[in-house]
């Protein structure tokens, strides 16, 4: 847990921009028994917190330091998706959005943000930005399905990281 904690510090190192990503990177996402389809053992494409959800970035973090995160459960699920993925149709990029609170620091965040319509996907959208429209929804249920459609399964729920990770 220790070397968890000090690989995800800041230790001053610097944000980076959206060029910085490699196409290939991966993004960890956490999941738990909540976001998991019964019936199928799937993820449920409502449960993708799009616009606007928070990943950690393989360049700095492992598979299961999703897991140390305010609200993460020691059994928590690991998946992962690559920049390309995040990139689908330029509807949205990963914004480099290292976490500094009292009690935990997290430079390996990411946030996957949602970009409007002609937006280039080097740049770095605001947190919170949603448009209701009937089309935008449709795009955001296919950018979900993609996400679950090109997915790695890093951990399982309950399932312990490999003595290397």
């Amino acid at each position: 847990m220790c070397e968890v904690l000090d690989r995800l510090k800041i230790l001053c190192r610097w944000k980076l921009g959206p060029r910085a990503f490699g196409l290939e990177d991966k993004l960890y996402v956490a999941f738990d028994r909540d976001d998991i389809d019964q019936s199928t053992g799937d993820l449920i494409p409502e449960r993708i917190r799009f616009p606007d959800f928070s990943c950690n970035w393989s360049r700095f973090s492992k598979p299961a330091d999703v897991r140390v995160r305010p609200g993460g459960q020691p059994d928590d699920g690991c998946y992962s998706f690559t920049v390309a993925v995040a990139r689908y149709k330029e509807l949205a990029t990963t914004v480099h959005d290292p976490i500094s609170e009292k009690d935990y620091e997290n430079y390996a965040h990411v946030e996957v943000r949602e970009l409007q319509p002609g937006e280039s996907v080097f740049s770095e959208p605001p947190r919170g930005r949603k448009w209701s429209s009937k089309g935008r929804k449709n795009l955001r249920m296919e950018y979900r399905q993609n996400i679950i459609n090109n997915r790695t399964a890093e951990l399982e729920i309950g399932e312990n990281p490999p003595a290397s990770a």
